[in-house]
């Protein structure tokens, strides 16, 4: 027969056991989620749960140059944007449609994430490309962009 403070005792010891368990146990963090700063000086914020990467954002620097048309270049920053589950490997390479930022309609979107896990963070790459077209005001002329941009980011584990 356990008196109370023997069954307390022994569910002291066992959760004390899993804590230290749980604590030694290798592999990324479920749920968690690291922040950082790109080389552009834009804020990333990478969601992982288990071994994949759930969403990743970040500012990048863009280039908009008029390649038929004419048209002067432009120039900002863009989000590079990814949600949805990916496995985490040293590159991937996405498209998506979405709205930019120099543009008013949704383009196709190349996102290509180079990664590489750097003790309790993430380190990498990112780019972005994409094109749009611009009407001019005589009729049947336009200007076609094409955008590229990209940066390198650091992000640790946010407390």
């Amino acid at each position: 027969m356990f008196t109370e403070r023997t069954k307390t005792v022994k569910k002291t010891a066992i959760t004390s056991l899993v804590a230290a368990a749980l604590m030694v146990a290798p592999g990324v963090a479920h749920g968690a989620t690291y922040k950082g700063k790109t080389s552009s000086g834009h804020p990333v914020t990478i969601k992982v749960d288990g071994n994949r990467i759930k969403e990743i954002v970040g500012g990048v620097r863009v280039s908009c140059l008029p390649i038929q048309g004419g048209g002067m270049p432009m120039g900002g920053s863009d989000v590079f944007g990814l949600k949805g589950t990916m496995r985490i490997k040293p590159f991937q390479s996405h498209s998506v449609m979405g709205k930019p930022a120099f543009h008013w309609r949704e383009v196709t979107q190349k996102h290509d994430l180079w990664l590489k896990r750097r003790g309790e963070g993430y380190s990498g790459r990112m780019r972005l490309q994409y094109q749009f077209m611009i009407s001019k005001f005589t009729p049947g002329t336009f200007s076609i962009y094409s955008c590229a941009g990209g940066a390198t980011f650091k992000a640790k584990e946010a407390s």
